[in-house]
């Protein structure tokens, strides 16, 4: 009988797992997530882009980049509830058309205040304008798709991620951080760049803490690539700068006109944008939306 009680007892299996145990790794792991929800955007831009290349060019006028920032944003949907287990807020339709106009006028704003600086400076000539044609409404096309594309995946997939983990301040800090190095590769990115990108990542998330939803956000980004790139003719990133509306001449230190990064690489850029996170942080703390480190240890 006892050898019997013995053999039963090692034969019996162990217990199931309790509900700790049965954890999906996706639900365990934020940096799986992460990977996962980055994909499902790159693919819904890239089939959108890759099917549109194989058109005529007067055929690919502004469709494709608004196809594919409605596409990416159905994907995030899909992520937000199926993967990550929360509600999709970012894309809320009430204040919609508010927040993205407010964005749209505070990205204009900005870089037309940097412009008047280094004008005032004495650094940024103003030579002549260039009549409004179907160029305008391709690069508001193209900068529409970036600026989608760059806040679903850093704020809307990374900092959303990073602060169920760290907090509202350590996930900016880092997912700005990330958004910075992201355009170090860039040509004429130097050290000041850099951390004007990496400033500007704060602002844009702050956007997103501020209101929670990403409108905002994508309503500066929006306008300060276009309102540069397009508006003012000048150099974005490290890329090459365009004919746009105005057209100037930018003459002077790099540190002061940016030199082959644009007006990114601009100290008077760094003062400008570091006065617009002051504003959004201060909107986002009044309104109780920085969040502080989760008690429960969670994993990245």
């Amino acid at each position: 009988m006892k050898n019997m009680l013995a053999t039963s007892l090692q034969s019996t299996p162990n217990p199931s797992p309790g509900p700790e145990a049965r954890v999906s790794l996706l639900a365990r792991y934020a940096l799986l997530r992460v990977l996962l929800g980055a994909l499902m955007v790159i693919a819904a831009m890239s089939v959108v882009m890759v099917l549109a290349e194989n058109l005529p060019k007067p055929a690919r006028l502004l469709w494709p980049q608004l196809l594919a920032a409605v596409l990416m944003a159905a994907a995030f949907r899909f992520y937000a509830l199926r993967i990550d287990r929360r509600a999709a807020t970012e894309f809320a339709g009430a204040g919609a058309a508010r927040e993205l106009g407010l964005g749209l006028l505070g990205g204009a704003l900005l870089v037309v205040t940097v412009f008047g600086a280094l004008s005032l400076l004495q650094v940024f000539h103003l030579q002549g304008v260039h009549p409004v044609g179907l160029a305008t409404l391709r690069s508001f096309a193209d900068m529409t798709l970036v600026a989608v594309f760059e806040e679903l995946l850093v704020r809307g997939i990374l900092f959303k991620a990073l602060e169920r983990v760290l907090g509202s301040v350590p996930a900016l800090l880092a997912s700005s951080l990330v958004f910075g190095l992201a355009h170090l590769p860039n040509d004429g990115a130097t050290l000041l760049s850099t951390l004007n990108v990496t400033v500007a990542g704060v602002m844009f998330a702050a956007a997103y803490l501020a209101s929670g939803r990403l409108w905002l956000g994508i309503g500066l980004h929006l306008a300060w690539n276009f309102c540069a790139g397009h508006l003012f003719s000048a150099v974005v990133s490290g890329h090459k700068a365009e004919a746009g509306l105005l057209y100037g001449q930018l003459a002077g230190p790099d540190w002061l006109t940016g030199g082959a990064f644009g007006i990114e690489g601009s100290v008077i850029t760094l003062l400008t944008l570091l006065s617009a996170c002051a504003l959004l942080l201060a909107l986002a703390r009044r309104r109780s939306r920085l969040l502080p480190r989760p008690s429960k240890q969670a994993v990245l």
